[in-house]
């Protein structure tokens, strides 16, 4: 697992952007943060070579220096942390440790917190993960006491996500996990609901404790949020803990689909990635799908061409080669891989953390188990059962057991089985019991959550009534006083209006006479726009018919029959199109089309061009469509027709094309044509049809929301299903 919680480098597509930005005109201080981002980006970035580290200190001593220019103490200060930062990372920390003491003096002297928290957070990657964790955890307590004092809710957040990864890694996944939802809740309360990183370590800590429908969850937010972002080192990581997840839960199809990703994004990545842990994943949901043949396939062929980089790739393959080996009961030549895997463990047991050692001590004891090797098997075991107890990976335990228990049931040692068998179940309870524990809590906040609501509600409706009542209350002594006031105003207005009634009569009169100036400009304006808007389709009309001209003239300097047949076709589109433009400065309205008229108009047309004796069957309900549709749909007649002339009937043959335009269900119309022709053997795959005809269809299917497919069964039938758009026809 890469420790995602404790390092987050930036996205190379923002440390593109901020370059670009950088070469524009920008204030000092944003200038300085510009530069601070570029050199944070350097020396997190993955890997530790020289020229990373050269370039984050370029970048962080152009920010020192702007920031002493412009006396901006917040960039000075950010300075020496990177400078910290770089000096660690190059393999010189008592200079960083020297740059981090200027940043405590700092801080104390002015009372600065949230710098003070800063500076805690990067003191914590001076201490070990593995010897020194619990000294790690005290300084990120301190951290985060001091944001708490002096920080942003983004810095608390921020420290909460870090807090969590600690326990994550010491394996008290509970404690990760509280912490990681307090996080979740205080970047919520700030609006910030993108958080990939935080949605990744969820979904790993939710996996570690048994709670697979929220680990899924987590990890499709997650992976949405990476693949918008184009960020394969995240993404990759992402795949390997979904598809691990799924095949926890049994669930090998959607395992090995996202195994197959991760494969595929480790190709791309340094080893840390691991391709060959995600190439025996592959090969173990194959295997557990029962697909052995594409398990051997695989591994002999993407498996064996992988590059060997390290010792961990060597123990990897291995594992592959004792899985595929193993299922196909060729035992003694998995004998031989099983004793290479156990030699490499042994040389490389220091660089293994514990979750591998256990992973690669599961393979083993499953070859010895296959074998009847018992007595190393249960070495094995119990050199898991310690490893296991010491993360508290409630999944690692299980197996554990259910492991043992096999194998005294295997050797006779039926007592023994009997006390695994209970460890067994007791462990599966376990995990039951925390399942159910978190879904009892989660209901149970949702509805102290809801009541309170409820009762603020009832406070404010309560105390709305009150405020109605004392405003009743005055209403009826103002009536009082205003009853008089207005008989009195009344008397006068009558006596007013009397005199004023000629007036008005006169003023009536002038208004009227301009109202109805007014409606024949109107009327005259309107007029003008329709005629505008004819005069536009007409026009565009023309320009597509000379672009048919141009290419009718093109053609005949054309030799290549593929060319002539490519200029043919997309002369044929762009009459699709003009027939439209040709109907509509033809009739009185000016946005729709009667498909009907249009429909058998195309046909013809495309009967003239191609000279075909075929007969076509139209069928196509009284419609009008917007242009925005109906374009679409004409290029896709086009396409679909033109295709059934030219490949469907392959002798001479006269053929039958069927074009129905009908309404479906609901706002829903399905557009199909089809024919009786040869149709295309075996299944339809449109991804792997590298047509132009095809693709466009498919796009102009998803330009109307549609759904498109092809069918062969007696010939070819294309459909599209799309919602006909009745805001566009409303007149």
């Amino acid at each position: 697992m890469n420790f995602t919680a404790l390092s987050q480098p930036l996205l190379k597509q923002e440390n593109d952007k901020i370059k670009a930005e950088l070469k524009t005109k920008l204030n000092d201080t944003t200038r300085v943060l510009k530069l601070q981002k570029l050199s944070l980006y350097y020396v997190t970035k993955v890997g530790e070579e020289r020229v990373d580290m050269d370039s984050s200190y370029v970048f962080a001593k152009q920010a020192e220096l702007i920031s002493d220019k412009i006396r901006f103490y917040k960039g000075k200060w950010m300075s020496h942390i990177l400078y910290s930062q770089i000096y660690r990372e190059g393999g010189n920390p008592f200079k960083g440790k020297r740059e981090l003491k200027k940043v405590f003096e700092i801080a104390r002297k002015n009372n600065i917190f949230w710098l003070e928290g800063e500076a805690y957070r990067e003191l914590t990657n001076y201490y070990s993960l593995d010897s020194e964790i619990g000294e790690r955890i005290k300084v990120v307590e301190k951290a985060y006491q001091a944001f708490k004092k002096g920080g942003s809710k983004k810095q608390i957040a921020d420290i909460l996500l870090y807090y969590g990864g600690h326990y994550f890694f010491m394996g008290d996944f509970k404690a990760a996990l509280q912490k990681f939802n307090e996080a979740k809740a205080m970047y919520e309360s700030i609006g910030s609901n993108n958080n990939q990183t935080l949605y990744s370590q969820l979904a790993e800590t939710y996996s570690k404790l048994g709670l697979y429908t929220e680990a899924v969850k987590f990890g499709l937010l997650s992976i949405e949020i990476g693949e918008q972002n184009k960020d394969v080192y995240y993404m990759t990581e992402d795949y390997t803990n979904l598809a691990l997840t799924y095949y926890k839960m049994e669930n090998y199809e959607l395992a090995l689909k996202y195994h197959q990703k991760s494969f595929d994004g480790s190709l791309k990545l340094y080893s840390e990635f691991l391709p060959f842990y995600n190439a025996s994943y592959i090969i173990k949901d194959l295997l557990k799908l029962g697909r052995k043949k594409e398990a051997k396939h695989f591994l002999d062929t993407k498996v064996k061409d992988l590059k060997v980089k390290d010792a961990r790739d060597l123990i990897w393959l291995q594992i592959c080669y004792i899985a595929v080996y193993d299922d196909l009961g060729w035992y003694k030549l998995a004998d031989k891989y099983c004793n290479k895997l156990i030699e490499l463990q042994k040389e490389n047991k220091t660089l293994l953390p514990v979750i591998s050692n256990l992973e690669i001590n599961d393979n083993i004891v499953n070859h010895l188990f296959k074998t009847k090797n018992y007595q190393l098997a249960t070495e094995y075991l119990d050199r898991n059962k310690k490893l296991g107890a010491s993360i508290k990976d409630i999944n690692m335990i299980i197996n554990s057991h259910r492991m043992v228990f096999k194998l005294d049931s295997a050797s006779g040692d039926y007592i023994s089985a009997i006390a695994n068998l209970k460890k067994y179940q007791k462990a599966k309870d376990s995990i039951f019991n925390d399942v159910k524990f978190y879904q009892i809590s989660d209901l149970q906040i949702k509805y102290e959550t809801a009541k309170k609501d409820k009762n603020i509600q009832l406070l404010t409706n309560e105390s709305e009534l009150q405020k109605v009542k004392i405003k009743n209350d005055k209403v009826v002594k103002l009536i009082a006083g205003l009853v008089l006031i207005l008989v009195l105003i009344i008397t006068a207005l009558i006596f007013r209006s009397y005199k004023n009634k000629k007036e008005s009569n006169k003023q009536l009169q002038i208004s009227k006479s301009r109202i109805e100036k007014k409606n024949k400009i109107l009327q005259n304006v309107v007029k003008e726009k329709e005629w505008l808007l004819k005069e536009v389709h007409h026009r565009v009309k023309n320009n597509l018919q000379v672009v048919m001209s141009l290419l009718n003239t093109q053609s005949v300097y054309l030799k290549e029959e593929s060319a002539v047949n490519a200029i043919k076709d997309s002369q044929n589109r762009i009459n699709s199109m003009s027939l439209i433009h040709q109907r509509l400065y033809q009739s009185e309205g000016l946005s729709c089309i009667k498909m009907p008229e249009y429909i058998k108009e195309l046909i013809s047309y495309l009967k003239d061009s191609y000279n075909t004796n075929h007969s076509f069957v139209v069928d196509v309900e009284y419609i009008e469509m917007h242009v925005a549709q109906a374009i679409p749909i004409g290029l896709i007649l086009n396409e679909a027709i033109t295709n059934a002339i030219k490949y469907a009937f392959t002798d001479e043959k006269k053929g039958k094309i069927t074009i129905s335009l009908k309404h479906f269900q609901g706002d829903s119309f399905l557009l199909e044509i089809a024919d009786n022709g040869v149709g295309i053997e075996g299944e339809i795959d449109i991804e792997k049809y590298d047509s132009f005809g095809m693709k466009l269809m498919e796009g102009l299917s998803k330009d109307l929301n549609g759904k498109f497919s092809i069918t062969s069964s007696n010939g070819l039938k294309v459909s599209v299903i799309f919602v006909y758009d009745y805001a566009f026809t409303v007149k």
